[in-house]
C-alpha cells in the first residue's frame, strides 16, 4: 500500500507532528526512490509556487508566496549582479546573444520574449539554469566555478577540518568516523542499516534506489508529487 503525501501537507505545526508520525526511515526510503528535479528551467516545484508561509509560531499567513518569483526580487533588490557581469567578475567570457547561452530553441524563445535582445538583463538565476551543462555534470560552467572556490574555501576556513581536527573534539570515536566515511551511503548505513540493506542496492545514495518498494515493513510515502 503506498500512501501520496503533498509536500503542502508536510509544512508548518501538522507537517512536523506528520512528519514524526511517518518517521525517519520511511521519508528517507520515500525520497530514495524519486530522482532529484534537474536544474534547469520550467522545473520548479509547482507546491513552492503557491506556498502558505507560517510565521514564527507556525501559524499559516494568510497571503501565499511565489517561491520562484521571490528568489529573483530577492537578488534584484540585493544588487545581485545580473548574469552577464556576474561571469564578469568571475572573469568568465559574458555571452552576447542568447545562442551562446543555449541551443534549446524554445529556451531562446522564452528569454527573447522575457528580455528582448538585451542579454546584459538577463536574471543570474535564470541564466545558471539556462546555460548548457558541462558533459556529464548537473550544473553548468557558471555554478561549477562557484562550487570549486565554495568548497576549498570551505576545507580552507572551516576549523573542524583544520585546527580542531583531533580526537580532543571529535573524540577517538568520532574522528574514526570522518576519517573512515566515504560516502553518504556509509552515513545513512550507520544510523540504519536494516534499511539500507533492503533498499539501497546501488553504490551511491544520490542515485535513485534500486530496490522496488514493496508492501513489507516500509511504506514509502511520495513526498513530491507530480506536477
Amino acid at each position: 500500500m503506498n500512501i501520496r503525501v503533498p509536500m503542502t501537507e508536510m509544512t508548518g505545526k501538522e507537517g512536523e507532528r506528520r512528519m514524526s508520525k511517518i518517521g525517519m526511515e520511511q521519508m528517507l526510503v520515500s525520497m530514495g526512490h524519486q530522482a532529484s528535479g534537474a536544474v534547469t528551467l520550467w522545473n520548479y516545484p509547482s507546491w513552492m509556487r503557491n506556498l502558505i508561509p507560517h510565521d514564527i509560531k507556525g501559524e499559516e499567513v494568510p497571503d501565499p508566496v511565489d517561491m520562484a518569483a521571490l528568489e529573483i526580487y530577492r537578488d534584484r533588490e540585493r544588487g545581485v549582479a545580473r548574469y552577464n557581469e556576474f561571469r564578469r567578475n568571475l572573469l568568465m567570457i559574458p555571452i552576447s546573444k542568447w545562442e551562446d547561452l543555449t541551443d534549446d530553441c524554445e529556451v531562446i524563445e522564452a528569454l527573447s520574449e522575457v528580455y528582448g535582445e538585451d542579454v546584459e538583463k538577463l536574471d543570474l538565476l535564470v541564466g545558471l539554469q539556462a546555460e548548457k551543462k558541462i558533459k556529464g555534470f548537473a550544473i553548468s560552467e557558471t555554478a561549477f566555478f562557484i562550487f570549486l572556490l565554495m568548497a576549498s574555501r570551505r576545507l580552507e576556513a572551516d576549523r573542524f577540518f583544520t585546527t580542531n581536527f583531533n580526537p580532543k573534539t571529535y573524540t577517538e570515536k568520532g574522528l574514526e568516523w570522518v576519517n573512515k566515511t566515504e560516502t553518504l551511503k556509509d552515513v545513512i548505513d550507520r544510523h540504519f542499516p536494516d534499511m539500507t540493506a533492503k533498499w539501497m542496492r546501488c553504490s551511491s545514495a544520490f542515485s535513485v534506489w534500486s530496490a522496488p518498494p514493496d508492501k513489507t515493513n516500509y511504506i514509502p510515502l511520495y513526498l513530491r508529487p507530480a506536477t
